[in-house]
């Protein structure tokens, strides 16, 4: 009969602690938050990548454990969940710019025309929104700009400690810079459609007095939706490496700021 016994309690406590920040990034991460990948995959590789990583983080988590004692276990515990939920809301917020371009992308073009006049009409996700979030998802994985990402949540582990907490209490201004760069970064992306649309507007009202018996509305949703395509498609290529360019800029602003 084969008798386990533990001796030292602080590597173990020490990995769990790694393993509790690093699921709350792995779930928010993009790719892993889709909801059609299992737990017990993203579990499962979260422990891969604790074990991979636990070496280089070891020693940091054995200060936050001899600052606390071992026996604030479950105080440590929730410390790194609430840590990687941060780093990894933060990240999935990034996306956020893609979704939100590609809203109003939908909308200018006139894809959700149903909603003006269907208010009950449900939230459905528009086509540009999905197009957008996948192809620079795709750019993401290929490229390697993962890989910065994991460097940050590992520099996160030496820069983020209980006993140094209070030096993030700058924190607010930095949030609320980000978030207006995410605005406007939006608002940047979706601009050629924006100027599309408030120029066929223009062109339809003109039309509209000069040709009165015409049927303003049916012809601008034609004309919206046919040089809208025509215009994303010209400029799809800068408008990607636009948006995967604010993507690693906004990523390493972010752990940037957490080191």
């Amino acid at each position: 009969m084969l008798n386990l016994q533990i001796t030292d309690l602080t590597p173990l406590v020490a990995f769990w602690l790694a393993f509790s920040r690093w699921l709350a990034v792995i779930f928010q991460m993009p790719l892993f938050d889709n909801v059609s990948i299992p737990v017990t995959v993203k579990v499962l590789a979260t422990l891969v990548i604790t074990y991979a990583f636990f070496p280089m983080i070891q020693n940091q988590l054995y200060l936050d454990i001899q600052h606390v004692g071992a026996q604030s276990f479950w105080y440590l515990t929730i410390f790194n969940v609430l840590i990687g939920l941060i780093i990894g809301f933060f990240v999935k917020s990034i996306m956020s710019i893609f979704i939100s371009a590609g809203a109003l992308i939908t909308q200018q073009i006139g894809f959700n025309a149903l909603h003006y006049f269907d208010p009950n009409a449900g939230g459905q996700v528009g086509p540009f929104e999905k197009l957008i979030e996948w192809t620079v998802l795709m750019m993401i994985l290929t490229s390697g700009a993962l890989i910065p990402m994991f460097k940050g949540v590992v520099n996160s582990f030496s820069s983020v400690h209980v006993y140094n907490l209070g030096k993030m209490a700058h924190s607010p201004e930095f949030f609320m810079t980000m978030f207006k760069a995410f605005f406007i970064s939006a608002l940047m992306l979706s601009t050629p459609m924006i100027f599309i649309n408030v120029v066929i507007n223009a062109v339809m009202g003109i039309v509209s007095r000069a040709v009165p018996q015409m049927n303003v509305i049916a012809v601008s949703f034609a004309v919206n939706i046919g040089l809208g395509l025509l215009v994303f498609v010209t400029g799809s290529d800068e408008f990607f490496q636009t948006c995967f360019r604010i993507y690693t800029e906004k990523l390493g602003a972010w752990f940037q700021f957490l080191s």
